[in-house]
Protein backbone atom coordinates (compact mmCIF):
# COMPACT_ATOMS: atom_id res chain seq x y z
CA UNK A 1 0.00 0.00 0.00
CA UNK A 2 1.24 3.39 -1.16
CA UNK A 3 0.19 6.62 0.88
CA UNK A 4 1.16 10.09 -1.08
CA UNK A 5 0.67 13.57 0.78
CA UNK A 6 0.64 16.29 -1.28
CA UNK A 7 -0.03 19.85 -0.31
CA UNK A 8 2.81 20.34 2.15
CA UNK A 9 4.08 23.49 0.67
CA UNK A 10 5.90 24.72 4.24
CA UNK A 11 7.99 21.84 3.86
CA UNK A 12 8.76 22.00 0.53
CA UNK A 13 9.73 25.39 1.24
CA UNK A 14 12.19 24.20 4.13
CA UNK A 15 13.15 21.41 1.98
CA UNK A 16 14.31 23.59 -0.85
CA UNK A 17 16.18 26.34 1.58
CA UNK A 18 18.38 23.64 2.16
CA UNK A 19 20.04 23.47 -1.17
CA UNK A 20 21.23 19.83 -0.64
CA UNK A 21 18.87 17.14 -2.22
CA UNK A 22 21.19 14.69 -0.29
CA UNK A 23 20.55 16.21 2.82
CA UNK A 24 16.73 16.55 2.33
CA UNK A 25 16.58 12.79 1.60
CA UNK A 26 18.37 11.69 4.36
CA UNK A 27 16.37 14.45 6.89
CA UNK A 28 13.12 12.47 5.23
CA UNK A 29 14.60 9.51 5.60
CA UNK A 30 15.27 9.43 9.27
CA UNK A 31 11.67 11.05 10.13
CA UNK A 32 10.43 8.52 7.92
CA UNK A 33 12.10 6.10 10.25
CA UNK A 34 11.27 7.73 13.12
CA UNK A 35 7.53 8.03 12.14
CA UNK A 36 7.22 4.12 11.01
CA UNK A 37 8.74 2.70 14.55
CA UNK A 38 5.58 2.04 15.89
CA UNK A 39 3.98 0.54 13.37
CA UNK A 40 6.92 -1.82 13.07
CA UNK A 41 6.41 -2.67 16.59
CA UNK A 42 2.34 -2.85 16.75
CA UNK A 43 3.13 -5.78 13.41
CA UNK A 44 5.35 -7.98 15.57
CA UNK A 45 3.30 -7.45 18.66
CA UNK A 46 0.74 -9.17 16.85
CA UNK A 47 2.70 -12.24 14.87
CA UNK A 48 1.65 -15.43 16.46
CA UNK A 49 5.05 -16.90 18.24
CA UNK A 50 5.92 -20.76 17.22
CA UNK A 51 9.88 -20.78 17.04
CA UNK A 52 9.48 -17.01 16.97
CA UNK A 53 11.90 -16.72 13.54
CA UNK A 54 8.24 -14.71 11.97
CA UNK A 55 8.50 -12.43 14.62
CA UNK A 56 12.28 -11.69 14.15
CA UNK A 57 11.86 -11.74 10.01
CA UNK A 58 9.23 -8.14 10.42
CA UNK A 59 11.47 -5.48 9.60
CA UNK A 60 11.68 -2.23 7.97
CA UNK A 61 13.54 -0.94 5.04
CA UNK A 62 14.13 2.26 3.01
CA UNK A 63 12.71 1.50 0.08
CA UNK A 64 14.30 3.92 -3.08
CA UNK A 65 13.10 5.58 -6.05
CA UNK A 66 13.27 3.77 -9.51
CA UNK A 67 16.11 5.41 -10.73
CA UNK A 68 19.06 6.64 -8.24
CA UNK A 69 18.76 10.24 -8.85
CA UNK A 70 15.06 9.99 -8.04
CA UNK A 71 13.79 11.97 -5.18
CA UNK A 72 11.21 9.16 -4.00
CA UNK A 73 11.48 7.14 -1.68
CA UNK A 74 9.51 5.47 1.49
CA UNK A 75 9.97 3.02 4.39
CA UNK A 76 8.91 -0.76 3.57
CA UNK A 77 8.05 -3.16 6.52
CA UNK A 78 7.79 -6.67 5.90
CA UNK A 79 9.30 -9.85 6.08
CA UNK A 80 13.20 -10.19 5.62
CA UNK A 81 13.44 -13.68 3.98
CA UNK A 82 17.55 -14.25 5.46
CA UNK A 83 16.30 -14.88 8.96
CA UNK A 84 15.38 -17.99 8.09
CA UNK A 85 15.45 -18.44 4.36
CA UNK A 86 13.87 -21.20 2.27
CA UNK A 87 15.72 -24.56 1.85
CA UNK A 88 15.71 -28.47 0.71
CA UNK A 89 15.56 -30.54 3.67
CA UNK A 90 16.25 -34.31 3.79
CA UNK A 91 13.72 -36.52 4.76
CA UNK A 92 15.09 -38.96 7.81
CA UNK A 93 16.16 -42.71 6.68
CA UNK A 94 13.40 -44.91 6.16
CA UNK A 95 13.84 -47.77 8.53
CA UNK A 96 14.46 -49.89 5.39
CA UNK A 97 17.61 -47.98 5.14
CA UNK A 98 16.39 -45.71 2.15
CA UNK A 99 16.60 -42.08 1.97
CA UNK A 100 13.49 -40.35 2.88
CA UNK A 101 13.91 -37.69 0.05
CA UNK A 102 13.69 -34.62 0.63
CA UNK A 103 11.17 -31.26 0.69
CA UNK A 104 11.44 -27.51 0.42
CA UNK A 105 10.93 -25.63 3.21
CA UNK A 106 9.28 -21.90 2.65
CA UNK A 107 11.49 -20.29 5.40
CA UNK A 108 9.45 -17.10 6.91
CA UNK A 109 8.81 -15.45 3.44
CA UNK A 110 6.95 -18.14 2.49
CA UNK A 111 4.89 -19.24 5.96
CA UNK A 112 4.06 -15.45 6.21
CA UNK A 113 1.44 -14.64 3.71
CA UNK A 114 -0.19 -18.41 4.99
CA UNK A 115 -0.44 -17.06 8.37
CA UNK A 116 -1.33 -13.11 7.50
CA UNK A 117 -3.82 -14.82 5.33
CA UNK A 118 -5.15 -18.19 6.41
CA UNK A 119 -5.06 -21.63 4.06
CA UNK A 120 -8.00 -24.18 3.70
CA UNK A 121 -8.91 -25.24 7.70
CA UNK A 122 -6.61 -22.88 8.95
CA UNK A 123 -8.18 -19.36 10.13
CA UNK A 124 -5.88 -16.27 8.72
CA UNK A 125 -3.96 -14.77 11.89
CA UNK A 126 -3.39 -11.19 10.66
CA UNK A 127 -0.29 -9.10 11.92
CA UNK A 128 0.92 -6.77 9.33
CA UNK A 129 -3.00 -5.14 8.20
CA UNK A 130 -4.05 -4.53 11.57
CA UNK A 131 -0.88 -2.77 12.34
CA UNK A 132 -1.20 -0.86 9.19
CA UNK A 133 -4.79 0.30 10.30
CA UNK A 134 -4.17 1.08 13.66
CA UNK A 135 -1.08 2.88 13.05
CA UNK A 136 -1.27 4.10 9.52
CA UNK A 137 -2.97 7.94 9.99
CA UNK A 138 -1.32 8.46 13.28
CA UNK A 139 2.56 7.54 11.78
CA UNK A 140 1.24 10.05 9.02
CA UNK A 141 1.20 12.64 11.79
CA UNK A 142 4.34 11.45 13.40
CA UNK A 143 6.16 12.23 10.09
CA UNK A 144 4.54 15.96 10.21
CA UNK A 145 5.81 15.97 13.84
CA UNK A 146 9.18 15.03 13.13
CA UNK A 147 9.84 16.38 9.72
CA UNK A 148 10.35 19.49 10.89
CA UNK A 149 12.84 18.89 13.55
CA UNK A 150 14.97 16.80 11.38
CA UNK A 151 15.15 19.58 8.79
CA UNK A 152 16.14 21.96 11.17
CA UNK A 153 18.82 19.49 12.69
CA UNK A 154 20.29 18.94 9.05
CA UNK A 155 20.05 22.38 8.39
CA UNK A 156 22.25 23.33 11.15
CA UNK A 157 24.56 20.61 10.74
CA UNK A 158 24.75 22.40 6.97
CA UNK A 159 25.34 25.38 7.97
CA UNK A 160 27.98 24.49 10.33
CA UNK A 161 29.70 22.76 7.42
CA UNK A 162 29.27 25.59 5.21
CA UNK A 163 30.30 28.31 8.26
CA UNK A 164 33.46 26.01 8.48
CA UNK A 165 34.56 25.60 4.73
Amino acid sequence: MKIEVEGLSDLQTALRALGDPKAVRTALRAALRVAARPMLEAARAKVPVDEGNLKRSVKMAVAKGERPSSPEFGIVIGIDSNVQPARNIRRKTRSNGRSGGTYRDPGVAGVAPLIEFGKPGEPAAPFMRPAFDTEGEATIKRFGEVAGAEIERVAQRLARKRGGA
